[in-house]
C-alpha cells in the first residue's frame, strides 16, 4: 500500500454518515474529481469510496511493476488540462534530466506524481475527505441526494454522487469451455500482487489476448526471470503498432474533413496517414490529428453506423490508436523472431486438466483447425467486457435494474448528458449523479485516456457544486 503519511495511505472501513459529495472509484478520474471538488468547495465535506486501494490511484498506476512503461509520451500526462507538461515538469524537478517530454517513462512514476499532488492538493482539506476502502453495491435516489448501500452492509447520504468505477471486468475467456482445468493453472487477473512471479520459469504460458495488456505481462513474465515459451492467442492475431519517432512534427485537421459515416471518415484517415508519409513522417500524426474530433464524429453517427465501425473498423482502429513504446515491441518482436514467443490467430475452443499438471488448451484457429498445447498458466488479458447490458458489477446492476441509469443504443456504456449527468431509464436527467470516465465510452467513444478524463474530473465536479448551491 501506499505510504501512510500520503492521503492514498489512509484508507479506513470507517464510513461517514453522510457527505456533500461521494466520489466512486479511486482511480485516476475519482481522484482528480476529488482534488477539482476540494479546489471549488474548500469547506465541502468528500468521501471517495474505493474497493481495492492500491498504492497509487487505479490499475494501470497502482498495479504496475517498476519497469512497466507509459504508452503515452510524458509530455503529454500532466493531471490537469491547463497544464498538459505538468508530468513532465515534475520529472524535470524531481530526477532532473533523466526523461525528455518524448520519453516513455515508468507507470509507476506516473503513480507518485499522482500521489505526491493529491497530497499537495488535499492537504488543506483532509480532515474534510473520507477515504472508504469498501464497495458500493447499491444506490437509490432520496429526496435530499443519494444513499449508497456498501458491501460492508453500511450505508452513507451524499448530497450528489460522482461515479467513476472504470470499465467493468469481461467474463473470463474460458467461462464456456472450461472442463476443471486447475485453479492455480488459470490467472484471471494478471495484477494482483505476485501473479506473474509464482510462474514456474520454464514452463510454457498461454496469454489470451495480444494488445497493450498481453505485452505488459510478456515483459512482466522476463522481468519475473520466467524463460520458457510464450503463446499469444487473439482473435485478430496482431500487435499495437508503434509511436512515431520522437521529435515529429504534429498534424492539424479540420473537423470538416471527417465528415460522414464510417467508411468515409476512415477514408479520409487513410488519405491523411498517407500525405503524413509522403513527405518522410509518421502516419501516426494521422491519427494523433483525428483525436480531438472523435467524440464529434462517433456522436454524429447513427446507432447503425456505430455497430459497423465497431463490426468491420474496431479492431485495426485499435491497433492504430493505442500505440506501445517503440522499444517495446523492438522487444516483443525480437522475441517473436527467436520463437521464444509465439502470435496466433484464434480462440480458446477446450479447457481442461494436463495429466501432469497445468492445463491443456485447445485452440481454434480461423480457419477451423485446432490444435492443443499444455501449459503451467492461463492468462487473461482479453480487456474489459463490451456490454454493461451483461454486467455481473453489484453497482452497476442496481444502476440498470432502478432506472437511475440507462445503457446507450449499443449497451457500451451509461448514457449521460454533455456534462457527465446520468441519464435514467425514462429519459430524465440527474443533477445530483454523474458519471466519469471509461463507462461514458457509448456517447463519446473516446473517454478513456488520461486528456480525455482530466477534462471530464473538471467538468464534473463543477457540475456538483452547481448542484449543491
Amino acid at each position: 500500500m501506499a505510504d501512510a503519511a500520503s492521503i492514498l495511505g489512509s484508507w479506513s472501513e470507517d464510513a461517514p454518515h453522510e457527505c456533500d459529495v461521494a466520489v466512486v472509484g479511486g482511480g485516476f478520474s475519482g481522484l482528480m474529481t476529488l482534488v477539482h471538488l476540494c479546489r471549488l468547495l474548500p469547506g465541502g465535506r468528500f468521501a471517495l469510496i474505493e474497493r481495492r486501494p492500491r498504492p497509487a490511484p487505479g490499475v494501470a498506476y497502482g498495479a504496475c511493476d517498476a519497469a512497466h512503461l507509459l504508452n503515452v509520451p510524458a509530455g503529454r500526462m500532466g493531471a490537469f488540462a491547463e497544464e498538459p507538461g505538468g508530468f513532465h515538469a515534475w520529472l524535470s524537478r524531481t530526477i532532473p534530466g533523466a526523461h525528455g517530454p518524448d520519453d516513455f517513462v515508468p507507470r509507476a512514476l506516473f503513480g507518485r506524481y499522482l500521489r505526491e499532488l493529491a497530497d499537495a492538493e488535499l492537504a488543506p482539506s483532509r480532515g474534510r475527505v473520507s477515504m472508504v476502502r469498501d464497495a458500493v453495491v447499491h444506490l437509490e435516489r432520496v429526496p435530499f441526494g443519494v444513499e449508497l448501500v456498501l458491501a460492508s452492509g453500511r450505508s452513507m447520504v451524499a448530497r450528489a454522487a460522482v461515479l467513476a468505477p472504470g470499465l467493468p471486468p469481461a467474463r473470463t475467456p474460458w467461462a464456456k469451455v472450461d472442463h476443471g482445468a486447475p485453479r492455480e493453472a488459470l490467472c484471471v487477473d494478471p495484477w494482483e500482487p505476485g501473479s506473474l512471479s509464482v510462474t514456474p520459469r520454464d514452463a510454457e504460458v498461454l496469454v489470451l489476448g495480444s494488445g497493450l495488456p498481453a505485452i505488459d505481462v510478456v515483459q512482466g513474465l522476463r522481468r519475473a526471470g520466467h524463460r520458457g515459451m510464450i503463446h499469444l492467442l487473439s482473435r485478430n492475431g496482431r500487435l499495437p503498432l508503434p509511436h512515431a519517432v520522437p521529435g515529429e512534427a504534429p498534424m492539424q485537421l479540420a473537423m470538416d474533413r471527417f465528415a460522414g459515416g464510417p467508411a468515409r471518415v476512415l477514408a479520409a484517415l487513410r488519405a491523411a496517414a498517407q500525405e503524413r508519409t509522403a513527405s518522410a513522417l509518421g502516419w501516426q500524426g494521422a491519427v494523433d490529428a483525428i483525436r480531438p474530433h472523435v467524440s464529434a464524429i462517433w456522436r454524429s453517427w447513427t446507432p447503425a453506423q456505430r455497430r459497423r465501425f465497431l463490426r468491420v473498423a474496431r479492431p485495426l482502429w485499435e491497433i492504430h490508436r493505442h500505440r506501445a513504446p517503440r522499444a517495446v515491441l523492438a522487444d516483443i518482436e525480437s522475441q517473436l523472431a527467436a520463437g521464444s514467443v509465439t502470435l496466433e490467430r484464434g480462440d480458446l475452443a477446450d479447457l481442461r486438466p494436463a495429466p501432469a499438471g497445468g492445463a491443456e488448451a485447445v485452440i481454434r484457429r480461423r480457419d477451423g483447425s485446432t490444435r492443443s498445447c499444455r501449459v503451467a498458466r492461463v492468462f487473461n488479458c482479453i480487456g474489459p467486457g463490451m456490454s454493461v447490458r451483461d454486467t455481473i458489477d453489484p453497482m452497476l446492476g442496481s444502476l440498470l435494474r432502478g432506472g437511475l441509469a440507462s445503457p446507450d443504443e449499443l449497451g457500451l456504456g451509461l448514457r449521460t448528458d454533455g456534462d457527465g449527468h446520468l441519464v435514467g431509464a425514462d429519459g430524465s436527467v440527474d443533477a445530483r449523479l454523474l458519471l466519469v470516465g471509461a463507462l461514458r465510452r457509448g456517447d463519446l467513444w473516446e473517454t478513456t485516456a488520461v486528456p480525455e478524463r482530466r477534462g471530464q474530473a473538471e467538468t464534473v465536479a463543477r457540475e456538483c457544486l452547481l448542484a449543491l448551491a
